[in-house]
């Protein structure tokens, strides 16, 4: 029960609390916010709030299609409409990631001065001066970041190079005839002769061999499925079965891909990541920053280049917060009630918009986008009640009487 009234008694003391540049405490400990032209004085300590960062990863394809040496062939022999005939360099998104980390804000770093009782020195930090908790008992282990993907491509195919042109030889022999001069007592006569000569096939003839080859992988394959090789041409041969047809109906598939890709074409993909970095000041309802143009004909250009799709990150603060309304609200009667300051972040919604077509929505937390208050000071002069904040947003965590 007495613990119930003590935690009532710090959420009253906390709803009231005001805000002030310079703060005194109790026990000759004041906050003062450091500002361009303070004085450096000796036995302070220094410590910031959080400000919230989004980096950004654009990954970006580069889908390079090649047309087959067949493609003249494909709805011949195989029935395929509509096949690239010539070759294409297409840029597209494939995915947005963004993380969060924070970093100290420079406009909300405080220095807490101590005269006698060094009040200020139960104060913990992490490693680059935020906040992090008041008589901790231990190092509390808190998540410092935030972060979500968002992927906007299916299976991507690679394809280098067209070698498997057909299963037989790229030439054939051709007939050809010659003439052997023969001389006789009178006179000289020609003496045909036939002889072979090795030429190079026409393209039409290898199309249809490589698409005679296909026809050939499907039926085998077809047959090992439905059991004829079992029941009809087995001659006494063991069966492939369990992996090993898995493996055979497999590598079929693939020899078939690559045969009709003879006449469909082949694509490579190549992966770019660009980076970008925001930091939002945590003014008005919405902030943007165009992060860069994009087009599908030449990929990433600079933001302000005319004829590309302009990639717009905006941030949206959340509806209104009740506490900044009714809570918080000033009143010259009620009275202020010192300590340090401590950040309370608002949600905000995260959409970053190619052109006029959204590619990415989240919400995120954001540090800058809420109010700042205070800590009272009788927390802070009572060594047997810690506060534990997180310091990726510089907000109370715990209240807890050790």
């Amino acid at each position: 029960m007495k613990n119930l009234k003590f935690s009532l008694f710090l959420i009253v003391i906390l709803s009231v609390a005001g805000c002030a540049v310079q703060n005194q405490l109790s026990s000759g400990t004041k906050v003062v916010k450091v500002v361009p032209g303070l004085k450096a004085i000796d036995y302070a300590m220094y410590y910031s709030l959080p400000r919230t960062v989004f980096d950004l990863e654009v990954i970006v394809d580069k889908k390079i299609t090649k047309p087959g040496p067949f493609a003249a062939f494909a709805e011949r022999f195989l029935g395929l409409s509509s096949v690239p005939t010539r070759e294409s360099v297409v840029y597209s998104i494939s995915e947005i990631r963004v993380n969060t980390h924070p970093e100290k804000d420079p406009a909300q770093m405080y220095r807490i001065e101590t005269d006698g009782k060094p009040v200020g020195a139960r104060v913990s930090l992490t490693a680059d001066g935020l906040i992090r908790g008041i008589n901790l008992p231990v190092s509390p282990d808190v998540a410092l970041s935030q972060g979500a993907f968002q992927k906007l491509s299916e299976r991507q195919f690679d394809f280098p190079q067209f070698t498997d042109l057909t299963l037989r030889k790229s030439t054939e022999p051709i007939p050809d005839t010659i003439f052997r001069l023969v001389r006789t007592d009178t006179s000289f006569i020609k003496i045909p002769l036939i002889r072979l000569e090795e030429n190079q096939k026409t393209l039409l003839l290898q199309a249809k061999e490589a698409a005679d080859n296909i026809m050939l992988l499907r039926t085998g394959r077809f047959k090992l499925l439905n059991g004829d090789y079992a029941y009809k041409e087995n001659d006494g041969t063991r069966i492939p079965e369990g992996t090993s047809l898995e493996v055979i109906i497999r590598e079929l598939a693939v020899m078939e891909e690559g045969y009709v890709s003879l006449f469909a074409g082949r694509t490579q993909t190549e992966r770019q990541t660009m980076k970008f970095s925001f930091t939002p000041n945590g003014q008005g309802a919405v902030e943007t920053f165009t992060l860069c143009s994009f087009s599908a004909a030449n990929g990433v250009e600079a933001p302000e280049t005319a004829g590309a799709d302009p990639v717009v990150f905006q941030l949206t603060k959340g509806d209104a917060n009740m506490m900044d309304q009714v809570l918080w609200a000033d009143d010259e009667k009620s009275p202020k009630v010192p300590g340090l300051a401590y950040r309370i972040p608002e949600k905000s919604r995260i959409e970053i918009n190619k052109g006029r077509e959204p590619i990415f929505s989240r919400e995120f937390l954001v540090s800058q986008s809420g109010r700042i208050d205070f800590v009272p000071a009788s927390v802070l002069t009572d060594e047997s009640v810690s506060v534990e904040f997180y310091p990726a947003f510089g907000s109370i965590k715990n209240i807890f009487r050790r």
